[in-house]
C-alpha cells in the first residue's frame, strides 16, 4: 500500500457465510471495518504452522487507527489462534505494509511500518517469534523516517531471510522505497542484519551504475529474494534513455551483502496503458531447490488489457524469458486481472495467485465485480495449467478497490496444498479472507472457525434517526458503552444495565459511527449510521 491512513469514509458493513461446494473462503480477521493487505507465511520446520499478518482498523488509546494484526495455525489453517495486535510507537501512529519470512530454522521475522505523518515521524520496525507466531518480542527499529535526508524510506518495506547453507545464512533483509508523499526524483533502498533483526547496517541504494532508476519513477518498489545458493536478488523498474530507450525492469544481485552488485535486464519493452485503478504490485521469487531457476510475475496490458505475464530465468537472472500469460481467458476481451502472488513449494513446482474480472459483466475495472483464480506450473513458468478459482463467490464492486491498503494478496504453496489469503469487499465490508485447496484438482479442504468469533454486540435499527438498540451477551451488563464519530473521536457514552439497552442519539448529526463496550475486544465494534 501507499502510507496513507485508511479513511474511515470508506468503510462498510460486512456479513458472510462460506459455501462448500467449492473452495472454503474463510473470514480469518473479522475486523470492525477495514482490514487489508495480508501476508500469508509457512514455518519451513513444521508446515502445519501457519501465520497470517494483515493491516486491520483497531480501536487503541481511543483512537480508530490501522494495526497489524496476526493469527497462527498449528494444523495448516483448520483453526486459528486468537488475534494479537503489534505495538504502535505514537499515541497518534498508524501502521502499515506487513510482511514476514521464516528463518530454515523456524525463527519467524515480522516487518511493519509504524508512522505519522506531518509531522513525519516513525520507521519500520522489526519482531520475531520464536513459537509459531503466537507471541511476538520487542520491536526493533531497522529504518528510521529520517535515515536519507528528505525521502522518508520508509514505504513498502519487504522483508526475505537467507535459508541457504552459505556464510549469508540467516542473514535478514528488507527492501524500501520513499514515501508517496516525497517528489522524484527516487531510489529504492535495503538494509542487512546478520543478528536477527537487533541490528541493521547503514542504509544503501539497490540501483547502481548504469542501471539506476532514473528520475521520474515516483515509487521504484523493489522486490526481493534469495536463493538457496546464499545470493540476495531485487528487481526495480527504471527509465533513463541514456541506459536504456526502453522502460524496463532490472535485477540486481549480491553475493557480499551489498558490497558490489550484479545487474541484469529482465524486461524492457514499451509500456502499454493499463487502467490507473490496478493494483500494479509486482513480485520475485527464487527457486527454493534450484538457485538458477527464477520467476518474475506482474500485471500488464502489453497483449490489450490487463494480464499476469511470467518472466522466467533458468541461469540464475542473467536471462529471461519473454512473456508467457499465466491467466487462460479470451485474449483482449477486456477483463482485467492484477493483484498477483506467487509462491513455489518445497519441490520448486510455482503456483500463481491474482484477482480476476472475466466473469464481471462490465469492462476494465470500475464497477467491475471479481473472483480470485490460481495456476500452477511444473517447469517454472515455461507452461501453467488450466486456471481455477480459489474464491467461492463472485465478488460485486466496491469502491474501496480504489482506495490505498488493498494492494496485495499473498499465498503459500506445500506439497499439492495451496493456501491463500486476500482482501475482498464480498458483502460490502473489506475483511481478509483465507482459502485452502488441493491444487491440482481444486479440491475443498473443510476449514473449522473458532468459537466466537461473531460479534457479541447487537445493533438495530440501522441506520436510525432517535435511538439505537443495543443487545448485548450478560457478561457485558455494566460495562461502558462509548460511541466515536467518523474520525475515531469519542462523542458519547452511557452504562449497560440490561441484555437490551436503549440509547438517545437525536443529538448527534447525521453520519457514520463506530460503538463499542469496555472490557470487549475490537471485534466488539459495530458501525451503525445516524440519518
Amino acid at each position: 500500500m501507499h502510507l496513507k491512513l485508511i479513511p474511515l469514509s470508506f468503510l462498510l458493513l460486512f456479513f458472510f457465510q462460506p459455501i462448500h461446494s467449492q473452495t472454503n473462503n474463510t473470514n480469518l480477521s473479522n475486523g470492525i471495518a477495514f482490514d487489508g493487505e495480508p501476508y500469508l507465511a509457512i514455518n519451513p520446520s513444521n508446515n502445519q504452522n501457519l501465520v497470517a499478518a494483515w493491516m486491520g482498523l483497531k480501536l487503541s488509546n481511543g483512537l480508530l487507527r490501522i494495526a497489524i494484526k496476526t493469527r497462527s495455525s498449528f494444523d495448516g489453517g483448520n483453526s486459528w489462534s486468537s488475534v494479537n495486535s503489534l505495538p504502535h510507537f505514537g499515541t497518534t501512529y498508524g501502521s502499515a505494509d506487513v510482511s514476514m519470512d521464516y528463518d530454515k530454522n523456524g525463527m519467524l521475522y515480522l516487518c511493519y511500518i509504524d508512522y505519522r505523518q506531518a509531522p513525519d515521524s516513525g520507521g519500520i520496525y522489526v519482531v520475531r517469534s520464536t513459537d509459531g507466531g503466537l507471541n511476538w518480542d520487542t520491536p526493533s527499529k531497522a529504518f528510521d523516517m529520517y535515515d536519507v535526508a528528505n525521502k522518508r524510506p520508509i514505504d513498502r518495506p519487504w522483508l526475505v531471510v537467507d535459508k541457504s547453507s552459505t556464510a549469508n545464512a540467516g542473514t535478514v533483509y528488507i527492501t524500501s522505497k520513499p514515501a508517496p508523499w516525497i517528489a522524484m526524483p527516487n531510489r529504492n533502498y535495503y538494509k542487512f542484519s546478520t543478528d536477527q533483526g537487533h541490528s541493521w547496517s547503514a542504509i544503501a541504494s539497490i540501483d547502481g551504475g548504469i542501471h539506476l532508476i532514473g528520475d521520474i519513477i515516483a515509487q521504484p518498489m523493489a522486490t526481493p529474494a534469495t536463493t538457496r545458493s546464499g545470493v540476495f536478488c531485487a528487481v526495480y523498474p527504471s527509465y533513463l534513455i541514456s541506459q536504456n530507450i526502453l522502460p524496463a525492469y532490472y535485477l540486481a544481485t549480491t553475493r557480499n551483502k551489498g558490497q558490489t552488485f550484479n545487474y541484469a535486464t529482465v524486461i524492457a519493452s514499451v509500456p502499454a496503458a493499463l487502467d490507473t485503478n490496478c493494483k500494479n504490485g509486482y513480485l520475485l521469487l527464487a527457486s527454493p531447490v534450484d538457485s538458477n531457476k527464477m520467476i518474475f510475475l506482474l500485471p500488464n496490458a502489453t497483449l490489450g488489457d490487463g494480464d499476469i505475464l511470467a518472466f522466467h530465468s533458468n541461469d540464475g537472472g542473467l536471462n529471461w524469458s519473454n512473456s508467457v500469460r499465466v491467466n487462460d481467458d479470451a485474449v483482449a476481451n477486456g477483463k482485467l486481472q492484477d493483484m498477483v502472488w506467487a509462491a513455489y513449494n518445497e519441490n520448486g513446482k510455482l503456483a500463481v495467485i491474482w484477482r480476476d474480472r472475466r466473469n464481471a459483466n462490465t469492462n476494465g475495472f470500475w464497477n467491475a465485480g471479481y473472483d480470485f483464480y490460481y495456476s500452477t506450473s511444473s517447469d517454472n513458468g515455461q507452461t501453467f495449467t488450466t486456471n481455477k478459482k480459489l474464491s467461492n463467490q463472485y465478488i460485486a464492486f466496491d469502491s474501496i478497490l480504489t482506495a490505498n491498503g488493498n494492494d496485495f494478496m499473498s499465498g503459500i504453496y506445500c506439497g499439492d496444498t495451496l493456501s491463500a489469503v486476500w482482501g475482498d469487499t464480498r458483502s460490502g465490508k473489506m475483511n481478509i479472507y483465507f482459502a485452502k485447496t488441493i491444487a491440482s484438482s481444486n479440491t475443498n479442504i473443510g476449514i473449522s472457525m473458532l468459537e466466537g468469533e461473531k460479534s457479541r454486540i447487537h445493533l438495530y435499527p440501522n441506520p436510525t434517526t432517535e435511538s439505537l438498540c443495543v443487545d448485548v451477551a450478560e457478561w457485558l451488563i455494566g460495562k461502558e458503552i462509548t460511541i466515536f464519530d467518523s474520525n475515531g473521536r469519542k462523542v458519547q457514552s452511557a452504562l449497560t444495565i440490561a441484555t437490551q439497552n436503549q440509547i438517545n442519539i437525536a443529538q448527534l448529526p447525521g453520519g457514520t459511527y463506530y460503538l463499542t463496550i469496555a472490557e470487549c475486544k475490537e471485534d466488539c465494534i459495530v458501525r451503525f449510521t445516524k440519518k
